[in-house]
C-alpha cells in the first residue's frame, strides 16, 4: 500500500518504475548492474558446488524483468530469493540487508504476514555469513525498508546490499562475499 522508493524511477516518483533501474555507479565508473550480475555468478558457482539447485532470474545484461515479475518467478521455483545489490552512498559503508518494517499495519498484511519473519531470518543469516568470513557489515546488519519484493514474496526473501559506491568490488571481493553469502544460506538452511 504504500509507494516502493527505487533507483531510477521516472518523473511519477516510486509508483512508475522502468523495468530495470541501471542501479548506482562504482566510483570507478563500473555500472552496479555488471557487477551485481558477476556477483550473482559467482554465488552460483559457490552453491552449485555445494550441492544447491539455482535458479538464476538473469544471467545475462539483457533481462527486462520488474521486481513483480522477479518475485513471482521465486514464489514459483525456490525455496528462497535473494537480490544482491550494492548501496548509493559512497562512504565504503559495509553489507546490510533490508529488512521488513516494524509497523503493524504493514506486517498485518498477506503475505507479508506469512513471511516477514523468514524474509528477516533469511537476511541474519546472510549478514552473519559475511561477517564470518571477515566482510564489514553496517551499523546492526540491516535497514527497514518496504519493498516490492518483501511485499509479494511468499519464499523467505531478501535484498542485500553488499556495500556501496567506494566498495572494492574485484573478483578477490566478490569471491569474498560470494563465500559469506553461501555460509549464510548454509545457516539459514540448517536452521
Amino acid at each position: 500500500g504504500s509507494p516502493k522508493v527505487t533507483g531510477g524511477t521516472t518523473g511519477a516518483g516510486a509508483v512508475t518504475a522502468a523495468a530495470v533501474s541501471g542501479g548506482m555507479t562504482f566510483d570507478d565508473g563500473t555500472p552496479e548492474s555488471s557487477v551485481t550480475l558477476s556477483m550473482a555468478l559467482i554465488l552460483k558457482d559457490r552453491l552449485l558446488a555445494k550441492g544447491y539447485d539455482v535458479l538464476m532470474i538473469r544471467e545475462t545484461e539483457d533481462v527486462q524483468l520488474d521486481n513483480i515479475a522477479r518475485t513471482l518467478i521465486a514464489n514459483n521455483a525456490s525455496d528462497c530469493h535473494i537480490a544482491l545489490h550494492w548501496d548509493s552512498t559512497s562512504s565504503n559503508k559495509g553489507a546490510f540487508y533490508m529488512s521488513v518494517p516494524n509497523n503493524a499495519a504493514y506486517r498485518n498484511m498477506e503475505p507479508v504476514k506469512s513471511n516477514w519473519q523468514k524474509h528477516n531470518a533469511l537476511g541474519e543469516s546472510l549478514v552473519a555469513g559475511l561477517k564470518e568470513k571477515g566482510v564489514k557489515i553496517f551499523s546492526g546488519g540491516s535497514m527497514e525498508m518496504d519493498l516490492t519484493q518483501t511485499s509479494y514474496s511468499t519464499v523467505p526473501s531478501v535484498d542485500i546490499e553488499l556495500g556501496d559506491k567506494a566498495s572494492d568490488h574485484s573478483q578477490a571481493a566478490l569471491k569474498q562475499l560470494a563465500d559469506g553469502l553461501a555460509a549464510g544460506i548454509d545457516q539459514y538452511f540448517a536452521g
